[in-house]
């Protein structure tokens, strides 16, 4: 179904079967994900940050801080947006890795969605048949149109039919490719602007 906007989105779900219920699918998986894996972000990246691999002048030179606190010179903001870019980037591969079966879930559910949607969709279709009768195909390919509508019994059923890593952590790859430079990026921008902000008003 095509909609005009987020609020005719708003209403066609509101008006579906579900209610306002439609509005929180998949809320279980999200926060499955969410949550821990902002857990784990914050904890490895202070980890990092305040531990020694970040800071050795061995492994990064002029960029490590403990080059500077070595000869006595105030650490540039260079050194300190590298070591958060490198702890951030660490950090979020290492959350990715654990919270990717439940991201792999949450798709899942919704090309399961619209996998359903689309097989109600096949017949009388005229020319646009083919199309979703391929887009349905596809999804199926990729493990939707499962019985089982809860976030464990999605799992429970990627192990049986898939394995436990090849079926749980599948796209992992992908996702630690957008994921961990995105956190490395964030945390260094946040603060080389928290140090320009305070250098600029003190």
């Amino acid at each position: 179904n095509h909609t005009n906007g987020v609020l005719e989105e708003f209403h066609t779900l509101l008006r579906s079967k579900h209610g306002v219920r439609s509005l929180y699918r998949g809320l279980g998986p999200t926060l499955l994900r969410d949550v821990p894996f902002s857990a784990l972000y914050f904890f490895f990246l202070e980890t990092f940050r305040n531990g020694p691999l970040f800071e050795s002048s061995r492994w990064w030179g002029t960029w490590g801080t403990e080059h500077h606190r070595e000869r006595g010179t105030a650490i540039p903001p260079s050194a300190e947006v590298m070591r958060s870019f490198a702890s951030g980037a660490a950090a979020g591969a290492i959350a990715t890795i654990v919270t990717t079966p439940f991201d792999l879930v949450k798709t899942r559910r919704q090309l399961d969605a619209m996998a359903a949607t689309e097989e109600g969709g096949v017949r009388g279709a005229g020319g646009d048949g083919q199309r979703q009768r391929r887009q349905a195909s596809s999804n199926r390919a990729l493990g939707c149109g499962r019985g089982t509508t809860t976030t464990f019994g999605y799992m429970r059923q990627i192990v049986r039919e898939e394995g436990f890593f090849a079926g749980l952590w599948r796209g992992n790859q992908i996702r630690m490719i957008k994921v961990a430079p995105g956190c490395a990026i964030m945390i260094s921008c946040y603060e080389f602007g928290k140090r320009f902000l305070d250098e600029k008003i003190m």
